[in-house]
């Protein structure tokens, strides 16, 4: 199984396992989580992005 090893407080990795499916422990899985609110962040600013027609 694997670890967590999201980033703590203190500095270090999380060393609790990961649950099935994910890459993270239920600790830091939740979508409060700073993890998640990183990549959600990334996913807005994706959308937010004006896409390009292809016509110059």
């Amino acid at each position: 199984m694997t670890r967590c090893g999201a980033p703590t407080k203190a500095g270090g990795r999380c060393r609790k396992s990961a649950m099935a499916g994910t890459s993270r422990c239920e600790r830091h899985q939740g979508a409060w989580s700073a993890y998640e609110v990183v990549q959600r962040k990334k996913r807005e600013a994706r959308k937010k992005k004006p896409k390009r027609d292809g016509r110059g």
